[in-house]
Formats: C-alpha cells, structure tokens, sequence
C-alpha cells in the first residue's frame, strides 16, 4: 500500500448537502474539509511508521488496512456529525408527519421456553481474557491488560499514557482504572501490583469465547477528586496553544450552570474525537501536547455532558502529567 491513503480514507465521503454552498455552511464545509484532511494525514503518518517497521509482510498488510479501515469509519463519522449540526441549523418552520399504516393484530402460538442449559463456570484466567479481548475490540491499535490485584480488584491498563485510558472505551463489568501517578514505562511496571493477568498486544487474535454481560454495569474510572474542578478547568483552557476556544467556552458555561447547546457539545465531541484519533495514530510514541490537550477536551466534554466523575477522571490525569497533583476535596 502506498503511504498516501488519502483517496481509501476519503473518497465519496464528501456530503452532497455542502456541494452548493450558502453564507451558513461556509465555515462548516471549511472546518470539515479541514478535519478531513487531519484524519488523511494521521492515517499516512502512520502507514509511514508501518513501512519502517520490521515486521512479516502479512502482518504489516493487516495493520495497514486497519489503519485504513479506522481512518475512513472516523471520516464517515465525522461527516455524520457535520450534517446533525448542520440539519440543527435549518430548523423547518412545520414538521410533516409521515402516514402511518393502520395496525395489523397478529396473534401467535405461545411459545414455551426451553430448559437452559447449564453454563460452566468461568475460570479466573478466562475471564480475564474475555475482558482484554472486549477492550482490544474496541481499540486493536493499543496494547491491553486485565490483571487481578491482591486485594481482589481487577484493574484494566494501556501504555499509551502511563496507565490513562483514552475518552470512548466502555470498561468490563466489575473493572477500574488505575489513579493517575507517573509509572514505569509498559506493560510490566503498570501490572506491578497484580497477581494475575491477560495482556493483548496489536495484531493478536481474538478467543472465542462468552460475549460481554451485557446487564452488567460497565466498569469505573478512578481519580483522586479534584477541588474546584470547574474553576481549574476554565483556567487551563483559558488560552492553551492547540486547544479549540470553543473548549474554554463550554468549560466556563458548564461551570456557571447557563446549559451547553447540543450542537455546540457534538462539534466539541469532534474536537476530541479528532485529537484523540491523531494521538492513537501517532502510536507508541506520544505526543504530549497533543496528550495533554486531549485530557483537556475530555474533560470539558463529560463536564458539558455532567458527567462529574469522567471530567475529574480526565483532568486528574492532566494535573499528574502537568507535574501538578490535585488536592483532595
């Protein structure tokens, strides 16, 4: 595969709704098309990275179309976000309602169940893989642990920031994160205090095996609280180099209580979406402005939401790295 990908990652997803543009969709075509070209661009760098790799050819091959395949699911998902914002902006002055077929009453036979069969228990090294392989689905391109401490928990880690896990990852039942602190490199230093574990690196095959619980709560991120988390949040947002204005924006709106409109959160959703899929494409190495700003877009965005516990997740990891430690409440 060549190392420009742009036109596989791009081509026909541009919406026909902004082919004619008016005085309103001008920005949004400009900020989309420049999007756009951003999630080519990552995607390139890392086709570039996989070149210089050693690696078997059929390996590379696979990565390849992976990074293909994930650069155009998120340009189809950017788009889908312009065209929300932009049907939001042509608000129709009547709303017609479509004709509805007259109900059709069907009855049918009843059904009895059937005796279910009994399940084997689940063993603690199954379980643990069955959790590392749900979150490897979710994020192939990142190294995974699942590991179970002495004190019973069972604790879910990346190396992609010393233990954060990126905005956007449903966690297993029953799992928590690490606090955010400064630890070793890899794997192997954040597994430290587990006993047991199931690790998964890119490129491993996924086990068959049960599917997800799907009644379950999923898992928690865990941070020490930040005090005065909204008044810390609007400072560091204030004028961050790289960072959008519209995050200081949002902060500083959640923050007061005036409300957040959902058109202004879905393009702050991008925002992130956007600086988290440049960061993941830049690894293993890491970027850390680039990092650091996307903690900041993950705060705002679960503040904005109201969703407390993420945005002091987030932010607690900003103030780790940022040689910062945030005081208990």
């Amino acid at each position: 595969m060549p190392d420009d990908c742009t036109p596989w990652v791009l081509g026909g997803v541009w919406p026909a709704e902004l082919d004619h543009l008016t005085a309103d969709t001008v920005p949004l075509a400009e900020y989309l098309r420049r999007d756009l070209q951003r999630i080519a661009d990552s995607a390139n760098h890392k086709l570039r990275v996989l070149n210089e790799t050693v690696m078997p050819p059929h390996a590379r091959a696979a990565e390849q179309n992976r990074v293909v395949d994930a650069a155009r699911a998120f340009a189809v998902q950017r788009v889908a976000s312009t065209l929300r914002q932009l049907s939001q902006q042509n608000d129709a002055d009547t709303q017609v309602l479509p004709q509805l077929d007259p109900p059709t009453l069907a009855f049918a036979a009843p059904i009895m169940p059937a005796e279910p069969e009994e399940t084997p228990a689940e063993t603690v090294e199954q379980r643990l893989r069955r959790m590392v392989d749900s979150l490897a689905r979710q994020e192939p391109g990142l190294r995974w642990a699942v590991g179970v401490r002495a004190d019973g928990s069972t604790v879910v880690v990346t190396d992609l920031a010393q233990g954060w896990v990126p905005p956007g990852i449903v966690l297993p039942a029953g799992t928590v994160t690490p606090s955010p602190a400064q630890r070793a490199a890899g794997l192997r230093g954040l597994l430290a205090d587990t006993e047991t574990s199931a690790r998964y690196n890119p490129g491993d095959p996924f086990e068959r095996g049960r599917p997800a619980e799907p009644d379950h709560p999923p898992g928690a991120v865990e941070a020490p609280a930040v005090e005065s988390l909204g008044r810390q949040l609007c400072e560091a947002t204030r004028s961050r180099d790289g960072l959008p204005r519209l995050t200081h924006t949002l902060a500083e709106a959640a923050v007061a209580g005036t409300g957040v409109a959902e058109a202004e959160l879905d393009v702050l959703r991008v925002h992130l979406d956007t600086a988290r899929y440049q960061l993941l494409a830049r690894y293993p190495a890491t970027d850390s402005a680039l990092l650091l700003n996307c903690l900041l877009l993950a705060a705002t965005t679960a503040l904005a939401a109201g969703d407390h516990t993420v945005a002091n997740y987030h932010f607690a990891w900003f103030h780790e790295l940022t040689g910062n430690h945030p005081p208990g409440p």
